[in-house]
């Protein structure tokens, strides 16, 4: 079970890598959208354990 999972969670990264790779944007805006969702993700998280929105 955790053999499939692993082999799942692989291949999921291996397409999302070739995604970004063949995005019809330039590499510094897909980086930069990258790392915008990123850190809004772990505000987000932060803020769930915290207690709350608006929490940061």
């Amino acid at each position: 079970m955790i053999g499939r999972a692993r082999t799942a969670l692989k291949f999921f990264v291996y397409g999302l890598l070739i995604g970004l790779f063949f995005a019809p944007r330039s590499g510094e805006e897909t980086r930069n959208r990258v790392l915008a969702w990123a850190n809004q993700a772990v505000k987000d998280t932060m803020g769930s354990i915290s207690g709350g929105e608006g929490q940061a």
